[in-house]
């Protein structure tokens, strides 16, 4: 009988052996779909994320199911029964690298459905007093300030010697994990600073942004006013025409880049010239000193504000009634951008009209300090304005300008940027109907990268517009529905040898802060085309462009080989030749 034993032994170890490797198979394959079924949940709440969702908690039943599937799977993985292939050199490294991958995602669920969970009941109280507005703010910056020390401590398991499924599970995740971790950093921040201006004291030096003549990462500056904040709410100041806000010469100085490139536009005294350099975080500063030049109070900070996010304001209150005429969010921009010029022809500083302009703002802010306003139709709202550049923040003090700066609304540029503008030098209101098109080529040249950038601009301006839109200008040297401008590219600070084809002379070249800008002075009559390239190089044969919107309304329209998308927000374009 022990011969008998002895004999079979091996066997019986061998069937052991292939029963473990039956019940490991089978584990490791039903954890393999609890898995891939979270992962199809956690797709599935992304493509119906949105303000308005994480508000009414329709995410939620998507990532129970998330959590669910995740905890399964974590739970087989880390069972008993796969014990001893975790001390294999090979399977054991990717038996952990699953364990932890899918114990992390299961946290991350977790994070996501408690933020949304404790969020909503912030998120369902009345507007109420600014104060209570204020603390709102307040509760859910640190709502998300708490979900981000949670995710820090994630542990995602070995990252070398992963075989390559994993490792792009691995990397898949992390990456999620940033760029969640990069969303709640900024809403602890911008939270936090919202909450600041709203409970105050503040003063925010206010313009009115006009897209029909724009500057460069903007609308032109045309309106002024006072924005205060407190316990007693928004207080909004009558907004003035810019040409009535005068800065004596020479009371703020110039200097840097903005002096070398753009001096002899005088942005110092000048309102409407500020944004010839798209660099808010410089042009807002220096607003403020010519404020307090011509007479004004100093400010802690400067909002822009233009008719696109003006319409987002009014996405979320409603209409406003200003002369017994309605604006909403439909009809604002047509208002703002056009038909305000067409009851008043005649005079460009006719008094009503900009009065009518202030009185909508002033409005649109009163109905803001209600309270009566749609809390996901806000943050939608000047969340696509922000990222067209449509809603620009600078504050004085640096906690709250790190702030504006994490929520995307600073107008800062960074060394990798490329951006197209088109400034108007026409003193017409002809760029809404300029349209433009920008297509990024790629070339090898020796070690480095060759950027050709094709531009091309049509005016389509109709006839019958009044000489306040289509001009002549007094002074601007060009006729009735000519547009005159400057095609300003903004590239990154290493690129090199950049020129125009066809460009004999330039009115603006050399450093912008942490980039480079060149551009020329053109003209394009009424149903005019032009195309014009530009080139520049890069160092190496691989890298990333942060190509900028320009804050045009019609957005500029953008093409990498089979990509095409508008510039209504930032887009990363990364390539390897």
């Amino acid at each position: 009988m022990v011969k008998t034993l002895r004999r079979r032994w091996p066997l019986l170890l061998a069937g052991l052996a292939l029963v473990w490797l039956v019940l490991a198979g089978v584990a490791l394959l039903a954890a393999n779909r609890d898995i891939r079924s979270g992962l199809r949940a956690v797709d599935n709440a992304r493509d119906g994320a949105n303000a308005t969702a994480v508000v009414e908690g329709r995410l939620l039943p998507e990532m129970r199911v998330a959590r669910s599937r995740f905890a399964a799977g974590h739970d087989r993985v880390d069972s008993p029964l796969l014990v001893p292939a975790r001390v294999l050199p090979v399977v054991g490294r990717q038996l952990r690298s699953v364990t932890a991958l899918s114990g992390a995602a299961t946290t991350v669920a977790d994070v996501a459905i408690a933020g949304m969970t404790d969020a909503q009941p912030v998120l369902d109280e009345p507007g109420g007093s600014n104060a209570a507005r204020a603390a709102s703010a307040r509760r859910l910056g640190e709502l998300a300030g708490r979900a981000d020390t949670r995710l820090s401590r994630l542990d995602l398991g070995p990252r070398e010697g992963l075989l390559s499924p994993l490792a792009r599970a691995r990397n898949r995740l992390s990456d999620q994990v940033a760029e969640l971790r990069d969303a709640l950093g900024k809403g602890a921040k911008g939270g936090i600073a919202v909450a600041d201006l709203l409970q105050g004291p503040r003063r925010y030096l206010v313009f009115a942004a006009n897209n029909a003549e724009m500057r460069a990462g903007s609308g032109m500056f045309l309106s002024a006013g006072e924005l205060e904040t407190g316990p007693e709410g928004l207080r909004l100041s009558t907004m003035r025409s810019v040409t009535d806000i005068a800065v004596p010469v020479g009371a703020v100085p110039l200097t840097g880049d903005l002096s070398d490139r753009w001096g002899w536009l005088e942005p110092n005294v000048e309102w409407r010239n500020l944004m010839t350099s798209p660099r808010f975080d410089v042009a807002a500063p220096l607003a403020a000193q010519m404020w307090v030049a011509a007479g004004n109070r100093p400010v802690d900070g400067v909002m822009v504000l233009d008719p696109v996010a003006i319409a987002g304001l009014l996405g979320a209150t409603g209409p406003v009634e200003v002369d017994g005429r309605q604006f909403d969010k439909d009809n604002i921009q047509q208002e703002l951008l056009h038909d305000q010029y067409l009851r008043f022809p005649a005079d460009e500083d006719k008094p009503e009209r900009r009065e009518g302009l202030g009185k909508i703002a002033a409005a649109v802010f009163t109905s803001l300090d209600s309270g009566r306003w749609s809390l996901p139709a806000l943050a939608t709202g000047m969340a696509s304005a922000a990222g067209g550049r449509h809603l620009l923040m600078w504050a004085g003090g640096a906690t709250e300008q790190a702030a504006w700066q994490a929520l995307g609304v600073a107008g800062t540029l960074t060394p990798d940027l490329l951006m197209v503008s088109v400034l108007n030098r026409g003193g017409n209101k002809l760029d809404q109907f300029l349209r433009t098109q920008a297509e990024i080529g790629l070339v090898p040249v020796d070690d480095e990268t060759e950027v050709v950038l094709t531009i091309h601009v049509e005016n389509r301006v109709p006839i019958g517009e009044p000489s306040y839109v289509a001009g002549p200008h007094l002074g601007s040297g060009v006729g009735e529905g000519v547009y005159k401008g400057i095609l300003a590219v903004t590239v990154p600070g290493a690129a090199h040898d950049g020129w125009f084809e066809g460009v004999d002379q330039l009115a603006v070249a050399g450093r912008d802060g942490p980039s480079q800008v060149m551009g020329f002075q053109f003209e394009l009559p009424r149903g005019g085309q032009r195309t014009f390239v530009a080139r520049f190089r890069l160092p190496n044969q691989s890298g990333s462009l942060r190509v900028e919107p320009s804050a045009r309304v019609p957005a500029t329209t953008w093409r990498s080989g089979s990509t095409t998308w508008t510039d209504g927000s930032m887009k990363v374009l990364s390539w390897a030749i």
